[in-house]
C-alpha cells in the first residue's frame, strides 16, 4: 500500500507539473523551482572576456557563459575573491568596473553560477593585468605567455598539479635553452619554482652575465621570486635566463634526475613580499583545524585543514595587502574571508583538478599599517564539490619599499655565522644564521626605516640590537612554532639619511628554546 500510494503521489506531482508547463506564459518555466531532490546537477560557467593573461585599463567588461539544464539563477563575478558588483540574473551575464579605483597590478576573476536549487559552480579563473599608471601601483605582472617573454627550443609548457602564476608555467631541463624577457623599468623580478626537481640557470641583463642561480630547496615553493634586480637604468632591458642542465651539489639534489628550471612570470617593478608559513608565530587557530599537513607538496612542507563550520584562522599582520596561499580541488569547500573584521568575500574553493600552493584570495589595496586576517570554513561546497576542506598553507604579504637579502654586500658579517642556509622557505631562498656569542650583522642603509627580516622558531634565541651604534633592545625570537620571512626589529621614523642596523647574536636563549641561533634572513627598508 505504501509503494503504491507513493508512486500515485509522484505521478500526481508529475501531471501538476507538466500541466503548469502547457499554461505557463513563454520563458517563465526556467522561473519554476525544481521539485525538491530532483536538481543536483550543478550550472556550468566560463570567463568569455576579458581573456586570461590581458592587460586591462580604464572602465572593464568581463562576461561569461553559464547553462544549466533546468535554469540559471544568477552569476555572481568575483576579483580575488570579492563579490565585483551584484549579481546578473539574466544572460548576457556580464558586469562592468572601473579598473582605476584599484592600483595596477594583477588580479584574479572569476564568475560564480548558480540555479534554483543551490547548485553553484565557480569558473576557472583568469588573471588580468591592471595597467593604468596609477599613482600608487604594485608590480605589473608579466606572465610567461605575454608577447614580452619569448622562448627558444627546448621548452615545454606545464600545466600541471601546481598552481601556477596564470595557470600554468614553461619548464626546460635543455642547456642552452633560453627565455628572454624584454621590459620598461628600474627594476625586475623573475618568478619560478624551487624544488628538489630544480636546477641551475644563467641570468644575463642586457647580454651581460649577472648571476647563476640555483634552485635547489628541499621543499617545492611554487610561484617564488628566484631572481630579482635592482637599481637598473631608466629605459629599455632584456633578461634572460638561460638553462644549464646542471644541479645543486646537495647530497638530496644528487639523488633527483631532474634540473628543471622553470619561468612562471615576471614583475616590473619588483615589489616587497614576505611568504608567511601557516605555523607562523603570529598564527592562531580555533578547534576545528587539523595541523601539520603533509599530504601534498604544500609550501614549508606543511599546511592547516579544516572541515568543520566556524573553525577560524588568524593572522595580524603589517603591511598594504594579504594574499592566502591554499589549495583548490575537487574535494575542497567555501571559505569566508573577514579583513580588519569586514566580511571580504567568500571564496569558493572546488576545482575539478588539484591545484596546490594556489593564490586562493588576494585583499583590495589596505591602509599602510596592522590589519588582521580571518579565514573561516563554512562546512559548505560547490555542488560539484566531493569534501568541504579548508587548506592554510601559507601568506603573502606586500608592504612598500625595497628589500635587501642577506647576501647583499651593504650587510657586514664578524664573527662566526653559517651562511646559505637551505633548510626552509626563506626569502630568495638562504640565510644567514648563529648561535656564537658576539657574531654580528651589519647592515647599511639609506632611509627612514628598516625591518629585519628573520625567523622565530623553537630553536631560536636572543639578540642585541644596534641602531647607528647605539643599543636599543633585547629581542627574544623564540617561538614554538615555525615562522619564516617575519618582521623581529622594525625602527621606524628615521631622519633621512645614511644609518647601519646591527644584529648581535647573545648565545642566550629563552628556557623553552632548542637553541640560541640567530637568523639574517634580509632587510626592508623605505626612503
Amino acid at each position: 500500500m505504501f509503494r503504491a500510494t507513493h508512486r500515485m503521489r509522484i505521478c500526481t506531482a508529475m501531471f501538476l507539473l507538466m500541466l503548469s508547463w502547457a499554461w505557463a506564459p513563454h520563458g517563465a518555466f526556467a522561473q519554476l523551482p525544481p521539485l525538491p531532490g530532483f536538481d543536483t546537477t550543478a550550472p556550468t560557467v566560463s570567463i568569455t572576456s576579458p581573456a586570461n593573461g590581458a592587460t586591462v585599463s580604464g572602465t572593464v567588461t568581463i562576461s561569461a557563459a553559464a547553462s544549466d539544464d533546468v535554469g540559471v539563477a544568477g552569476v555572481q563575478f568575483k576579483y580575488n575573491g570579492i563579490n565585483l558588483g551584484p549579481e546578473d540574473n539574466a544572460a548576457p551575464y556580464s558586469v562592468t568596473g572601473d579598473s582605476t579605483q584599484v592600483p595596477d597590478g594583477t588580479y584574479t576573476l572569476t564568475a560564480v553560477a548558480r540555479d534554483a536549487a543551490g547548485n553553484q559552480t565557480t569558473s576557472a579563473p583568469v588573471t588580468v593585468t591592471v595597467l593604468n599608471g596609477g599613482t600608487q601601483p604594485v608590480a605589473g605582472r608579466y606572465e610567461e605567455t605575454d608577447a614580452a617573454v619569448t622562448f627558444s627550443g627546448g621548452w615545454s609548457p606545464d600545466s600541471g598539479w601546481f598552481a601556477w602564476s596564470g595557470g600554468r608555467a614553461m619548464a626546460s631541463m635543455t642547456p642552452g635553452a633560453r627565455a628572454t624577457f624584454t621590459f620598461t623599468g628600474t627594476s625586475v623580478t623573475w618568478f619560478g619554482m624551487r624544488g628538489l626537481d630544480s636546477g641551475i640557470a644563467r641570468v644575463f641583463m642586457d647580454g651581460v652575465l649577472v648571476s647563476q642561480v640555483d634552485m635547489f630547496a628541499r621543499s617545492y615553493e611554487v610561484n617564488v621570486p628566484v631572481f630579482t634586480m635592482q637599481g637598473l637604468s631608466a629605459g629599455s632591458h632584456t633578461l634572460v635566463v638561460e638553462v644549464t642542465g646542471l644541479k645543486s651539489l646537495d647530497s638530496q639534489a644528487a639523488s633527483s634526475p631532474y634540473a628543471f628550471v622553470v619561468v612562471d612570470a615576471f614583475d616590473v617593478p619588483t615589489q616587497v613580499v614576505s611568504q608567511l608559513q601557516d605555523v607562523g608565530s603570529q598564527m592562531s587557530y580555533t578547534a576545528g583545524w587539523t595541523q601539520g599537513d603533509i599530504s601534498k607538496s604544500w609550501s614549508g612542507w606543511y599546511a592547516a585543514v579544516a572541515t568543520t563550520s566556524g573553525a577560524r584562522a588568524t593572522l595580524p599582520f603589517k603591511g598594504t595587502a594579504i594574499r592566502w596561499i591554499g589549495y583548490r580541488g575537487p574535494d575542497a569547500g567555501i571559505a569566508r574571508v573577514y579583513v580588519d573584521g569586514n566580511i571580504a568575500g567568500e571564496v569558493d574553493l572546488y576545482y575539478p583538478e588539484p591545484r596546490i600552493q594556489a593564490e586562493v584570495f588576494g585583499s583590495p589595496v589596505l591602509a599602510d599599517g596592522n590589519h588582521t586576517l580571518i579565514i573561516e570554513a563554512t562546512g559548505l561546497k560547490n555542488g560539484a564539490s566531493s569534501g568541504t576542506r579548508v587548506v592554510i598553507d601559507a601568506f603573502k604579504v606586500v608592504k612598500p619599499g625595497t628589500r635587501v637579502e642577506e647576501t647583499d654586500g651593504a650587510v657586514v658579517y664578524s664573527g662566526s655565522w653559517d651562511h646559505d642556509n637551505i633548510n626552509r622557505a626563506w626569502s630568495m631562498r638562504t640565510v644567514a644564521a648563529s648561535n656564537v656569542a658576539g657574531a654580528q650583522a651589519t647592515f647599511s642603509f639609506t632611509g627612514t626605516a628598516v625591518d629585519w627580516i628573520g625567523s622565530r622558531k623553537s630553536t631560536t634565541g636572543i639578540a642585541r640590537i644596534y641602531l647607528d651604534g647605539v643599543f636599543v633592545t633585547e629581542v627574544d625570537t623564540y617561538a614554538p612554532g615555525d615562522g619564516l620571512q617575519e618582521t623581529i626589529f622594525s625602527a621606524t621614523g628615521l631622519a633621512a639619511g645614511s644609518h647601519t642596523l646591527t644584529i648581535e647574536v647573545t648565545g642566550r636563549k629563552n628556557a623553552a628554546s632548542g637553541s640560541a641561533y640567530i637568523v639574517v634572513d634580509a632587510f626592508d627598508i623605505r626612503p
